[in-house]
């Protein structure tokens, strides 16, 4: 199943036709149209009843619509996720001396935990 395909049929959905769906992607009427045969032929079930110029959700496609949103807004956290990657994130702990801790640390590790979010900060006096 491919992401396109799930975009093309929710375009497709908002949209209200094949063909303003394919004016808003950027894409050939005849691409639009693929991009549904193929998912159809995928599901093995039709996701579309055509009639005339316009075409209204199958039942099938009606229960389908809410998996594609879910699949499309996993792909969406997953991408961000990624994004955000090379940030730290986890657990770090910090050795030092109580003089040091006050009088030189503090600032740097609330810039650090403003900086770094995901990062569990803790100070172990040494």
């Amino acid at each position: 199943m491919e992401l396109r395909h799930l975009v093309t049929f929710k375009m497709i959905v908002e949209k209200g036709g094949l063909k303003k769906a394919a004016d808003q992607l950027g894409y050939a009427q005849s691409s639009v149209t693929n991009h549904i045969k193929e998912l159809e032929e995928e599901l093995n079930q039709p996701l579309f009843d055509r009639l005339g110029k316009k075409v209204v959700l199958t039942n099938f496609g009606k229960q389908f619509y809410p998996y594609a949103i879910k699949i499309m807004d996993l792909y969406t956290e997953i991408k961000e996720k990624a994004n955000r990657y090379d940030e730290p994130i986890g657990n770090l702990t910090i050795g030092a001396s109580e003089a040091l801790t006050s009088y030189r640390l503090s600032q740097i590790l609330l810039d650090y935990k403003e900086r770094y979010p995901e990062v569990n900060l803790s100070i172990t006096s040494i």
